[in-house]
């Protein structure tokens, strides 16, 4: 049942108890708002809830409790929610909020709708009008008809320190931000746009520490209970009646400097695919190990111009040159001008989506029985950067041992060093090209970059990582970061070990 699967899971409570014990203390011992005998007298509250996933289920959840133990303050709840999403083969199926399923459970009256237009609030069981909206991940704008019909107006549970951090996704960007600290607010609802409210109450500054690699469920999990305490103990302190008492500033625009560690108020957007993006010239291995985590669930997707096969003249040619040394199985591979597989700018080039799974960031150990793994790595560095900035480079040019890719189809020769993958990139770029009757033109294409991946410093290591490869990325101050990648998944097939996949790559180029 829902109203079970609210209970943190063992693992995670004995991880997180204590940190969420003193996080509930600070927040309501040392309340943001008054602690002092609050004199206003509210009417028995008929609420309305709005709400959609299962955070909004642990401050329903409260509600409902509090109603059963003090029916004087809580007198009745509707719930509100959105349309079920049709889901699987033909989407033929209905799958339900949690929301709903939580109210089924409570035996909650239920309104279902996908708009507030042509609608008005609803009676309560008992006949009398509601008088307060409480909406909580909800998803939809509370107009103001429908908040003038509520005596008290509404009220919003928001996971983040007001005014930071306004938006659908607190969570995502407190953790992509690398916060150190994050909190709740109780906001009203507020009749012109998003998170503008009265804020109410607030998590006391620094805020809530975040734990060392936090996920979105795991502070999910810690901000949850708190929002829905918060949210209670502010209606059994009549702070919803008129006159409100702000507790902070929320009519502060964004962009501008913040109290919480010295930084800059800050938005956060939903979170799309967009945002699960890789790209070597943009992201660090912190930052795209960071991203998997947080927007993820450990993975991130990037385009990839796949191998075309070789022209037949040129196939033919080579096929001559490697007869006359029959005991030649391997060819080296020279960087980046003669690539063995060229990659063709025409209609048949486009990239194809992979996904990179079980995504981390690596670290060198400094007890490392290979004393040259980092001159190693460096030497990548230098041929990633060199080709990404358009200049030509060679194995020999680096330093290198002779680097490998298997051309039998028949045979299963070892694993090569490391492959090169093209990626295609979200923004375009404008070459200059010669046209068949000499006239020069400018063309609008997509930009393209080069990722290079090993499986230097990944053999003979746990089965965790067997058949891991590690891209290497420069970064700043010619300095480079390892990204690790568990699997790979090539755009209409299934996920299979990376090092797997990269030597699939190469022989069917061949």
């Amino acid at each position: 049942m829902l109203l079970q699967r609210l209970t943190m899971p063992s693992g995670m409570r004995s991880s997180l108890s204590s940190l969420s014990q003193r996080a509930s203390s600070s927040a309501f011992t040392r309340c943001s708002y008054s602690t002092k005998p609050n004199n206003k007298v509210s009417d028995p509250l008929r609420i309305l809830f709005c709400g959609s996933d299962v955070f909004s289920c642990y401050s329903l959840k409260a509600l409902h409790a509090e109603h059963k133990v003090n029916p004087r303050l809580i007198k009745s709840i509707d719930v509100m929610v959105r349309p079920g999403k049709a889901f699987g083969r033909g989407y033929k199926e209905i799958r339900q909020v949690p929301i709903q399923n939580l109210a089924e459970e409570l035996s909650l009256p239920i309104h279902i709708r996908d708009t507030f237009t042509g609608w008005s609030l609803p009676q309560s069981p008992d006949g009398e009008p509601i008088n307060l909206i409480v909406a909580v991940s909800f998803g939809l704008f509370v107009p103001p008809r429908i908040l003038n019909q509520a005596k008290y107006g509404g009220l919003n549970v928001h996971p983040s320190l007001l005014p930071d951090l306004r938006g659908p996704a607190p969570l995502h960007h407190a953790l992509l931000n690398r916060l150190s600290h994050t909190g709740v607010s109780l906001q009203t609802l507020s009749p012109q746009t998003f998170d503008a409210g009265t804020v109410v109450a607030q998590t006391p500054l620094p805020g809530i520490p975040i734990p060392h690699a936090c996920t979105v469920s795991q502070l999910h999990d810690l901000l949850a209970p708190l929002g829905a305490e918060m949210l209670v103990s502010s209606l059994q302190k009549g702070l919803h009646v008129p006159p409100l008492t702000p507790v902070i500033d929320n009519t502060i625009p964004p962009l501008i400097p913040s109290p919480v560690e010295n930084k800059r108020y800050t938005h956060a957007p939903k979170i799309t695919k967009a945002d699960q993006r890789w790209s070597i010239l943009k992201h660090s291995a912190a930052d795209a190990a960071l991203t998997a985590r947080v927007c993820g669930a450990g993975s991130l997707w990037t385009s990839v111009y796949l191998p075309l096969p070789v022209p037949v003249a040129a196939k033919e040619s080579s096929e001559k040159k490697i007869s006359k040394k029959e005991d030649q199985k391997e060819e080296e591979l020279e960087l980046p001008l003669y690539y063995p597989h060229p990659l063709e700018e025409s209609a048949k080039g486009s990239p194809k989506r992979i996904i990179l799974e079980d995504v981390s960031e690596l670290l060198i150990p400094s007890s490392s029985d290979d004393a040259g793994l980092e001159q190693k790595y460096e030497a990548y560095r230098r041929i990633v950067e060199s080709m990404n900035s358009g200049k030509s480079s060679s194995i020999e040019q680096q330093e290198l041992d002779p680097v490998f890719l298997p051309q039998s189809h028949t045979e299963s020769p070892p694993d090569p060093l490391f492959w090169l993958l093209r990626l295609g990139e979200d923004e375009y770029v404008h070459v200059e090209t010669t046209t068949a009757n000499g006239d020069k033109v400018t063309e609008r294409k997509p930009r393209v970059s080069w990722a290079l991946c090993t499986r230097l410093g990944l053999d003979g290591v746990n089965e965790k990582v067997k058949g891991a490869v590690t891209f290497v990325i420069p970064e700043d101050g010619g300095r480079f970061g390892l990204l690790r990648v568990g699997k790979i998944k090539v755009e209409g097939k299934g996920a299979k070990p990376a090092r797997q996949v990269m030597k699939e790559l190469a022989v069917k180029a061949g």
